[in-house]
């Protein structure tokens, strides 16, 4: 059977609908607090590097708003993670006291 190829068109389309895919669960991801899972990250990694997509080093102010989204997200996670620890005290203080 002879291979076909899609029409540029067609490719531009496909291109657009992998973008948005990857870009909208990301994006949804950070918006609800849950970590992307690393299929997802991996892939999205993956089709950046294929297309050529690089961040450069000199283009900081572009990536302000990303550095901002992650710091948020890594002082929120630390929240969490103290009044976990706070509680396992407690119970420890209640457990022997």
């Amino acid at each position: 059977m002879a291979r076909k190829s899609g029409s540029l068109a067609d490719l531009e389309v496909l291109h657009a609908l992998v973008t948005k895919s990857y870009s909208t669960r990301i994006t949804e991801d950070l918006a609800d607090g849950i970590p992307t899972d690393a299929a997802t990250l991996s892939g999205a990694a993956k089709f950046l590097k294929d297309n050529a997509i690089t961040a450069d080093p000199a283009d900081k102010q572009d990536l302000k708003g990303l550095q901002a989204q992650l710091k948020a997200a890594a002082e929120e996670r630390s929240k969490r993670a103290g009044k976990v620890l706070e509680l396992v005290k407690n119970d420890e203080k209640e457990a022997l006291g």
